[in-house]
């Protein structure tokens, strides 16, 4: 189980806690990203929440009396409330976003626990940075939003009467904060002392602001001790990452792909499975060259992809060498009307059936010496998506779902049911 992951660790003690700086799509500074589905904000004295464009210092954030409180419930054992996906996973027996972040700053534990004084005042070194640059996207998933991808306000704001884009305009809301001149200095202030830096969206691979940081961090020197990592749809890779990337220390890949081929171009319309596969053989041939050191596919496991999976684990495995020839599997909590858990008894039974085969098949590879060993740990994603499927059952979000898929396949003139005929059924509880 993930709890031995952590051992000799106090409470359930979180280094990004300690040590992270997490900014999201709209600039404000939040805990981390696995939180976001809660309110995560990281409130100042007033109580209101903090906006990366007030300027704020990195020792005023992560002292904050906010930041102060939510370690102190960490190191006495207590779950905060904004910690739930976590905590899910780890009772599910995954591997949480809180077991590889203490695995990945292991060494810097003990003199982090060291200087941490009782109030929960500590020594503030931003080691690692997570920037969601806007909602910039060239993409527009089915289980998005406008937060994320500025492509749905063409087609969210009618369907909701354009209050979103109204309410955000009137709330202040930026999604363009990273091209804000002092908001850069800050960043760029901040490279000297990062060991991490992640980026995510929108889609970070078509920011150019991004792209000149690395230019700086490189000109300055601190490239070398600095990893990276992205969180990427991988439709777009410029040639200037290319040329940058094998200047850091090194460089991971976390692939948005969640099913092969025409159901991917689904489920993240308009993407074109050509590009995409086209993209992976070419960061699988020059893996070396480009300075990496991990490209891993994550999928998103939700009631569009839970029937269709062992394609994209075929492909992965009869056609990458150096890419990860196992896709990591994250169960999706949010809307929770596309949660695998809402699927009706019998259409879970067959869900179940489906995974757990695969997962024999998957082991019976691994046996075999057929998969890479570092691809190996991925097999405890797809037993995690197993057990949380059967955690719960969420019947009650059908109709949302039967709705939502109704009104994406006008928007994308495709059909989600000619794909996966199996659950074409669920039409029927719209109006249950």
């Amino acid at each position: 189980m993930s709890g031995n992951k952590d051992a000799g660790l106090p409470g359930i003690f979180c280094a990004l806690a300690w040590l992270h700086r997490f900014t999201n799509a709209q600039g404000q500074i939040q805990v981390c990203c696995s939180s976001e589905e809660w309110d995560n904000n990281i409130r100042d004295a007033d109580g209101a929440p903090m906006n990366i464009v007030q300027g704020r210092a990195d020792e005023e954030i992560l002292n904050s009396g906010f930041m102060k409180d939510v370690r102190r419930q960490m190191l006495a054992g207590r779950w905060p409330s904004f910690c739930q996906r976590c905590l899910v996973t780890e009772k599910t027996g995954g591997s949480s976003r809180r077991n590889q972040e203490n695995d990945h700053f292991r060494a810097e534990i003990p003199a982090l626990l060291a200087e941490t004084e009782e109030d929960g005042t500590i020594s503030a070194r931003v080691r690692s940075a997570d920037y969601r640059l806007g909602n910039i996207c060239n993409l527009a998933c089915r289980m998005c939003n406008p937060s994320s991808s500025a492509i749905w306000i063409r087609t969210w704001a009618p369907n909701d009467g354009g209050r979103t884009a109204a309410l955000e305009a009137e709330a202040g809301i930026r999604y363009d904060w990273y091209r804000d001149p002092a908001v850069m200095e800050k960043l760029k202030k901040q490279a000297a002392t990062l060991r991490h830096l992640h980026f995510a969206g929108g889609e970070p691979l078509i920011v150019p602001e991004m792209i000149d940081l690395l230019r700086y961090c490189v000109d300055e020197g601190f490239s070398s001790a600095i990893e990276l990592t992205y969180n990427t749809n991988i439709t777009k890779i410029p040639q200037a990452l290319k040329d940058l990337w094998p200047r850091f220390r090194a460089v991971r890949l976390f692939c948005s792909v969640d099913a092969f081929g025409e159901l991917n171009e689904l489920i993240r319309h308009p993407s074109s499975w050509k590009t995409i596969d086209r993209n992976l053989r070419d960061l699988d041939r020059n893996f070396d060259a480009y300075g990496l050191k991990e490209v891993l596919v994550m999928t998103t496991v939700q009631v569009y992809n839970v029937l269709r999976l062992r394609e994209l684990y075929d492909y992965l495995f009869e056609n990458m060498t150096r890419v990860s020839q196992l896709p990591n599997l994250v169960d999706l909590h949010y809307p929770a009307y596309y949660s695998t858990q809402i699927l009706p008894p019998d259409l879970k039974k067959s869900a179940l059936r489906g995974l757990s085969t695969l997962l024999d098949a998957t082991n019976e590879r691994i046996k075999k010496g057929l998969i890479r060993p570092d691809c190996a740990g991925a097999v405890e994603t797809l037993k995690s998506s197993i057990r949380f499927l059967e955690l719960a059952d969420h019947p009650e979000e059908i109709p949302k779902f039967a709705r939502q898929v109704e009104g994406m396949d006008a928007i994308s003139g495709r059909s989600f049911y000619r794909l996966v005929p199996e659950l074409a059924r669920l039409r029927e509880f719209i109006d249950g």
